[in-house]
This record gives C-alpha cells, structure tokens and sequence, in this order.
C-alpha cells in the first residue's frame, strides 16, 4: 500500500508541475512599460478622455462611444482605396484575430473598427465590407469629414484637410500609420507603431488586455 501510494503522490506531484509550466506557457506575460515600448506600443501612464463621437456602418448601424464601454478596441484609420498601407496593416491585424482564436484568446470583451479618412468616396456599407474582407469580425464606420477630424485630432491622427479641389485626394498620403488601444472606459490608452511585426503584435496586446 505504501508504494503505491508514493506512486499515487509522485504521479500527483507531476502533474500538478506540468499543469502549472502549461499555465505558464499559455498565460501571457505582463511587460513593463520600457517593454512595451521597444516592442511598439506607446501606453500612456494616464488614459485619456475622449468626447462623444458617431459614425455609421452597414445598414445604417450607428457606432458612438457607448459602443466602446467595456470592450478593449483597436482602431485604425484607412480608406478603401488606400494602395500600400491599409491593406498591410489590415492584414497584420486579421492575422493577430486569428492567433488569438487559434490559442483560444477570450475576445468577447474585444473589437476592430476601421475608420474611413475618405468619407467623400467611402460610403458606411463599402468600408464595412472592406473591412470585412479581411476578418469578419471587423466593423468599418464613416461619417463627415468634422466628425471624423474630432475623432482624429482626439487620438493623434494626422489627417490633413482637402484642398478645394474635389478631385485632389493627396491629403490622404499623409495620415499616421499607427493602430489605436482604446479600453474598457472609452478612454484613448495607447498607440500601436509601425512596422507591425506580428510577433511583437501579439505579444503587447495580450499583455495590456489580459490585466
């Protein structure tokens, strides 16, 4: 009986080490700020306000800062015909969609929306369905070019005004390629920078929304 019952200890005893390094390994790792920073995301020490805002989406959904209580939110400013830089970091952000799925990431207090700086051109139902064209669960929201620089201007967008003429659309060259952290309070926490290396992506995310 005694023998196996050290058998029965050391068995227990495995197990509850392995049970504890697979926890270690699957629980994302808290960075400090420095760490955070070299991997590429600026987290401001205080979050900042932002005021009440609302863009639509397809079918004529209404996105205001309500939408933003209680949810962790990555933001991006892009336009539908965008050539180079939308595309590229719509891709990395799909891509870190898919990781988190993959490792069974909670992501039922998570979202992605994509905000149009073209909202001449780009109606609520095409930057939806652009943004869905690279994960379904993104939301694409336009409104007015006011609307959209009261956003842009709160969480340190550039977005340059048009010129007068209608068909000039250069202003769109000179937006700022970060992705934007919102928290759970709707408040402004952070940027993500550029180049977005997936690795390095998935890494700072996990750690700044798993707190």
């Amino acid at each position: 009986m005694t023998i196996k019952r050290n058998i029965l200890l050391i068995a227990l005893f495995i197990f509850v080490v392995l049970t504890l390094f697979i926890n270690k390994l699957t629980t994302p790792r808290t960075l400090s700020t420095n760490e955070l920073l070299v991997n590429g995301l600026f987290l401001f020490e205080n979050p900042k306000q932002i005021s009440d805002f609302s863009f639509y989406s397809a079918s004529g959904r209404e996105f205001d800062k309500s939408d933003l209580n209680e949810k962790w939110t990555l933001m991006y400013f892009g336009f539908t015909r965008c050539p180079d830089e939308c595309p590229t970091t719509m891709y990395q952000m799909s891509r870190l969609i898919k990781i988190l799925r993959e490792k069974e990431y909670p992501l039922e207090d998570k979202q992605w929306v994509l905000v149009s700086i073209d909202p001449e051109r780009d109606t609520p139902e095409d930057i939806d369905k652009y943004a869905k064209g690279f994960d379904k669960d993104f939301i694409g929201v336009s409104n007015t070019r006011p609307m959209l620089l009261n956003l842009a201007t709160q969480l340190s967008v550039n977005n340059v005004m048009p010129s007068n003429d209608s068909m000039d659309h250069s202003h769109l060259d000179n937006h700022v390629n970060n992705i934007i952290l919102l928290n759970p309070n709707g408040e402004f926490a952070g940027v993500f920078r550029p180049p977005f290396d997936l690795s390095r992506l998935s890494l700072t995310y996990q750690s700044v929304t798993s707190n």
